[in-house]
């Protein structure tokens, strides 16, 4: 090799560590001082998650309308961000399985997330949001009561809540994903009436069906914050009529009415002390007799035999089912008055039920 080629070989070696050293001092400058830029710190990606169910599967896109998501520092547990999403008629974002709310410009540090969901914008139910600064114990969820403690709305919109909050740290740089599972606060519950004794003799009109419960507002937690007698009624109410051919009068007769009532309730709570539990109450118009009164939670949680590989409390099994019937049938007692020989329990998803015979009769 030449010398001019010995020259320009180290020059453009020369050239080459000059170029690699600007590139990484350029690099050092890029990363290390990000102080004037907010929203270059770590973005947050938060989805919801509704699979608390009995199906055991992930059902938030499918039933929550409306959804908000809350920053909480976790030094001061108060309110930092929030953020609020929700279906229309032009949009549905909450329906797509991809859906997120991406939280940009946080600062490094601890925080607690939670979430809440609704059916619907607006709704019986009141919530009581915290803002930013505020609390997150402010939040509130309140039933719509009278001064008697009596419902005053129908079908209660669908409620859910917070099962747990999430606990995350934001750091120096990185994506942080996270997931909030959601807990349903409101059930639906069926009950059916038929008689045992004069089958066609029968009508929705001839009872009266109520919940009584003591919790009409509940927080953040998803527990009791007051302690009042609430009554719920049913929201709808009717009679269907079974018919069998006769063959002699050329027409078809009614040879069974059942009456059917649909109620609306709050989250139910099961307390060792039987006096606590929620009661389903049905009275006889005529004569304002009671014909049930039940413990309602002992009942409704034995159904959860039914998903006995799953080994579900009384309160946890309460907590993730949501669609509830029940059927009374009913015939006079020893002393002539009305009372309920037999009660089923139905889940219509498993197609499963249950019997049960009143052994007080």
């Amino acid at each position: 090799m030449n010398q001019n080629s010995q020259h320009n070989a180290h020059t453009a070696w020369y050239a080459a560590i000059l170029l690699l050293h600007l590139l990484l001092v350029s690099c050092s400058l890029m990363t290390d001082d990000r102080s004037g830029c907010p929203d270059c710190h770590n973005p947050l990606r938060i989805t919801l998650r509704y699979d608390y169910n009995t199906a055991r599967a992930n059902m938030f896109s499918d039933h929550v309308e409306q959804a908000t998501v809350y920053l909480v520092d976790s030094r001061t547990n108060t309110v930092v961000e929030t953020q609020t999403a929700a279906n229309t008629a032009e949009a549905q974002p909450l329906r797509s399985p991809m859906f997120a709310f991406n939280v940009e410009g946080l600062m490094p540090g601890y925080y607690h997330l939670y979430a809440t969901g609704r059916s619907a914008a607006d709704a019986a139910i009141q919530l009581t949001k915290p803002t930013v600064g505020e609390a997150m114990g402010e939040l509130q969820f309140t039933l719509p009561i009278d001064a008697e403690g009596n419902v005053t709305t129908g079908r209660l919109d669908t409620l859910w809540n917070t099962l747990q909050p999430v606990n995350i740290v934001i750091p120096e740089q990185g994506i942080t994903e996270a997931v909030v599972p959601l807990m349903r606060l409101t059930n639906d519950l069926n009950v059916l009436i038929f008689r045992c004794d004069t089958p066609a003799v029968n009508s929705h009109v001839l009872y009266d069906v109520s919940v009584i419960d003591d919790f009409p507002v509940l927080g953040s937690n998803n527990e009791p914050v007051v302690t009042q007698q609430t009554t719920y009624r049913p929201f709808a109410a009717w009679t269907t009529e079974t018919l069998a051919s006769n063959n002699t009068a050329g027409k078809d007769t009614v040879v069974a009415r059942d009456a059917h009532f649909d109620l609306s309730l709050f989250r139910l709570f099961s307390d060792e002390d039987v006096r606590r539990n929620p009661r389903l109450i049905i009275r006889n118009r005529e004569n304002g007799t009671e014909v049930v009164n039940i413990n309602l939670c002992h009942y409704l949680s034995l159904a959860r035999n039914a998903y006995e590989i799953q080994h579900y409390s009384v309160q946890e099994y309460l907590d993730r089912e949501y669609d509830y019937r029940l059927d009374f049938g009913l015939g006079k007692n020893n002393s002539g008055h009305d009372t309920w020989k037999y009660m089923t329990i139905r889940l219509g998803i498993l197609s499963w039920s249950l019997r049960i015979q009143n052994e007080e009769l």
